[in-house]
Parts: C-alpha cells; structure tokens; sequence
C-alpha cells in the first residue's frame, strides 16, 4: 500500500510528498487548497491516507481514503 501523501507549505507554495519520502511529488501549488485537491486524488488511487500540515507544521486535517475495487488498475 505505501506511505501516505501529504501537503504542505515550501516557501511561498504548497507542494505534496510521499510521507517519509525526501522528494516532493510534481507541481507547486499557490494555494493549501489548489495542492490538497492533487494530494486528495492520489491519496485515492494509492489507497492511502492525506494529511494536510500547517504552515507552522502542524497537522491541520488527515483523511483516509480507502482504494475501491472498481479503482485497482487490471
């Protein structure tokens, strides 16, 4: 299944990561929601959940999202 995806702020953007991973998913965002609607529909494919951080860090909202069987790819 995998680690879930998270969003949160880089600089004067929002971008989404792989949770433990060091290298942040494709594309920079200009807002939390804009970069949360990215993470919400990856999160569905792999099954996962989504945390959304705080500028500060802190964990603003964490959502899971449990792949349906009609999504699994073959």
């Amino acid at each position: 299944m995998g680690g879930g995806v998270e969003t949160y702020c880089s600089g004067d953007g929002w971008r989404n990561r792989v949770i433990g991973g060091a290298e942040p998913l494709p594309g920079e965002y200009r807002t939390r929601e804009a970069a949360s609607e990215v993470a919400r529909a990856e999160a569905r494919i792999r099954g996962v959940e989504h945390v959304i951080l705080r500028p500060d860090g802190s964990v603003a909202d964490r959502r899971r999202y449990p792949r349906l069987s009609g999504e699994i790819p073959g």
